[in-house]
């Protein structure tokens, strides 16, 4: 694996923290957040942090160093949480997605200068010494921290400056018991000792950058190990020769120590206790010394003392109300920063590349269309092994499912990106919107989500700047000054309905009409229901807002919009109250690649029926079917009256059945437009299908939703149920108007 595909994985890990700490920052901001939440929020930040700099990215690298600053501060109690820290810490947040994305597509980082100064007056009420105070504080080691940072190349001017004699140092202290009540004093200082190794430097590493830290904590250096420095000729500046111990205050955990070296895993050695020692050296040059651990390790059951390990169980027997500032442990055994947080015997997870997804997903769609070839051509040969067909059948589904899984991703990769819109939306628009999500667990397929992404953010962004009003109008009419923005999802019947609903004006239903007529997208004289007056939002050009703003306006956007669902193989519709509000619904696939499917004969014609629209199929009796007008039908199913629409009419194939009663009616379930009777000739199959692009390979048509290849090898359009049904209504509509 070289540096590139490192990277790559460092900006995954960046994402998912980015996540984590605006999950917690959310939290904070709704004021359900504990010592753990402020916790993960560092952490997050802190790992950027270290692969920053592990990969040089120094602008980030400074500023999450500013950020972690106060989120300790915060850690500690020594800075209050409020709601005006949460909100700037929510811009920091957002200002460090802005690096994060700049780093990535080495493009130009954000200005994050004003933004760094308020992070640095937000610890204004620290009550601790400053860093600079404690540079001063800490003495000649510190000192000779910063000058190497400064690029110090002297050897003998370094070493003498690094191993300068120290202030004497403190006794450590004892527990003293209380004689009022008998509780324990913690003592006020304790010791760690730090042993890099080659790993650190070849890595990527930067030793000094752990020492600062140490520093701004409070530690203060007490030796320099140098024994181990070879001559000067034999020195490889790759190696990790020197080793510190250092005498950290009271208040600091183990815990805040380990985390520092989150990203050095394997490379550095800690030991904690003032009776432990700096780690042995490991020198990849150095010759091998007798293994004197072999004799010692059963009885002890544990690894060697230079072996990098936490241990964990000493840290979970310990009470949790001492967990801000735990005892040290008089002779700890040396343990292991990087697994301060042990994981598992075995990895849980894998990362992929997404190309490779594809190609399986592809491989899998052609596995089906194989098997359909083979189950037709053995049934054309009357072959008796049924079972085994049936085997390969579910072999096939079983791999398909576990295939398309390999993509599903929650929605809330997406839901999670509507905060900060929000808040960028406050900002231009002075309109304070409160957001409440469901369903954000619900999983479609990844690229769906990577494309849903674009048509969800313009969705609200109109929301916001058209639907919810300005304060004074909200509560002139009696609202709550803050606007509220609400986005669910769920799972119905093979589709994922997301929708995206607000509490303010709705849409005008005049005005949209009469801006249609001005701009002569339809006649004075077209009749149009509710729903299709909605529709025209979406027309080019259209546009009802007063004033043209860097938000909307312009009659840009929504158009889009539809386009975009449209190609996702979905359909988005509108429903408004004035004066209450409007809810766009969008009803996409699950996935773009393969789903179940009714074969059906209709005339010369084999069609596809999506199985998650069908309900039932039956053959009607002669008083089911009642007229309706002078060529409308209409099909009683148990009392419930639906339009009959004939397929064949519909998608203009030749020498279709006519009459109903010798043919067969599926009824099926549209999003939004109801229910209604498909009359076809016959049901030929049903099985799975692969979705293939009409678009890409031909044009865009009304009434199909793409095209799949059947088992015989010809290609089989796949009906747009919901635009049939649609088209039906409204035509029953303007009969019933006429």
């Amino acid at each position: 694996m070289n540096e590139d595909d490192i990277q790559k994985i460092f900006f995954v890990e960046c994402e998912e923290s980015l996540e984590a700490a605006e999950m917690g920052l959310d939290e904070c901001k709704a004021g359900t957040h504990d010592g753990e939440t402020i916790n993960a929020i560092f952490r997050a930040v802190h790992s950027i942090k270290g692969g920053a700099g592990a990969f040089g990215h120094e602008a980030m690298q400074a500023y999450t160093h500013c950020f972690e600053n106060l989120l300790g501060d915060i850690r500690e109690d020594v800075v209050e949480l409020n709601d005006d820290l949460v909100n700037l810490l929510l811009l920091a947040l957002d200002c460090l997605r802005d690096h994060v994305e700049a780093a990535r597509n080495a493009g130009t980082k954000p200005d994050d200068a004003q933004l760094m100064s308020q992070l640095e007056a937000a610890r204004s009420g620290n009550t601790q010494p400053s860093v600079d105070q404690k540079a001063v504080q800490s003495g000649s080691a510190q000192t000779a921290v910063g000058n190497a940072a400064d690029g110090l190349d002297d050897l003998d001017s370094l070493l003498d400056e690094l191993t300068a004699e120290p202030p004497s140092p403190e006794p450590p202290s004892e527990p003293i018991d209380s004689e009022s009540d008998g509780t324990t004093i913690e003592p006020s200082h304790w010791r760690v000792h730090i042993r890099p190794h080659s790993g650190g430097m070849s890595n990527g590493s930067e030793p000094l950058l752990w020492l600062r830290e140490l520093t701004e904590m409070g530690g203060q250096c007490e030796t320099c190990l140098t024994s181990d420095i070879p001559q000067l000729h034999e020195l490889d500046v790759e190696e990790g020769y020197l080793g510190w111990t250092f005498r950290m205050p009271g208040s600091v955990s183990e815990d805040e120590v380990a985390d520092i070296f989150d990203f050095a895993g394997d490379d550095v050695s800690i030991s904690f206790g003032d009776d432990a020692e700096v780690p042995a050296a490991q020198i990849a040059n150095a010759e091998p010394e007798p293994d004197t651990t072999q004799e010692a390790a059963p009885a002890s059951n544990q690894p060697p003392t230079t072996q990098t390990e936490t241990n964990d169980q000493n840290s979970k027997s310990e009470d949790p109300a001492k967990s801000a500032s735990p005892k040290p442990k008089a002779a700890a055994s040396p343990s292991s920063v990087a697994a301060s947080k042990k994981p598992a015997a075995g990895s849980q997870s894998v990362r992929i590349d997404l190309s490779k997804l594809d190609a399986l997903i592809d491989g899998v769609g052609e596995l089906v269309i194989a098997q359909a070839m083979l189950t037709q051509r053995l049934a054309n040969e009357n072959c008796e092994h049924i079972e085994e067909l049936a085997m390969l059948d579910s072999l096939v589904r079983d791999v398909q499912e576990h295939a398309m899984a390999f993509r599903a991703q929650p929605i809330s990769a997406v839901f999670g990106r509507v905060p900060r819109l929000l808040r960028e939306l406050a900002g231009n628009t002075g309109k304070h919107v409160k957001l409440e999500v469901t369903g954000e667990t619900t999983e479609l397929d990844k690229t769906v989500i990577e494309r849903l992404s674009e048509p969800m953010t313009h969705l609200i962004r109109n929301a916001v700047d058209h639907g919810i009003e300005p304060v004074e109008e909200r509560q002139a009419s009696g609202k709550d000054p803050e606007g509220t923005l609400t986005l669910a999802a769920e799972q119905k019947a093979g589709r994922i309905i997301i929708q995206i609903s607000d509490d303010g004006r709705g849409i005008n239903r005049d005005k949209l009409r009469d801006k249609a007529l001005s701009n002569g997208l339809i006649s004075e004289d077209t009749q149009l229901s509710d729903e299709e007056i909605y529709q025209l939002v979406f027309s080019p050009g259209l546009s009802t807002a007063q004033e043209v703003s860097n938000i909307s306006g312009r009659g840009v956007g929504m158009d889009v919009v539809k386009q975009n669902v449209k190609d996702l193989g979905g359909r988005i519709t509108i429903d408004s109250t004035p004066g209450v509000g409007t809810t766009f619904t969008l009803a996409l696939p699950l996935t773009l690649a393969i789903s179940d499917g009714m074969i059906v004969q209709v005339g010369d014609q084999s069609l596809v029926i999506p199985l998650a629209h069908v309900i039932e199929s039956l053959r009607p009796n002669e008083g089911d079917l009642k007229g309706m007008g002078t060529n409308r039908k209409m099909l009683n199913v148990r009392g419930q009256f639906l339009p009959v629409i004939p397929l064949g009419a519909m998608t203009g194939a030749d020498n279709y059945e006519h009459d109903p009663h010798k043919g067969v009616l599926v009824i099926v379930d549209s999003e939004g437009f109801g229910q209604a009777a498909l009359m076809v000739d016959a049901i030929s199959d049903q099985r799975q299908f692969v979705i293939k692009s009409l678009d890409a390979h031909y044009r865009t048509v009304d009434s199909v939703a793409g095209a799949t290849i059947l088992g015989n090898g010809q290609v089989a359009l796949i009906v747009d149920v919901d635009y049939l049904i649609q088209s039906s209504s409204t035509a029953n509509a303007v009969a019933a108007v006429a």
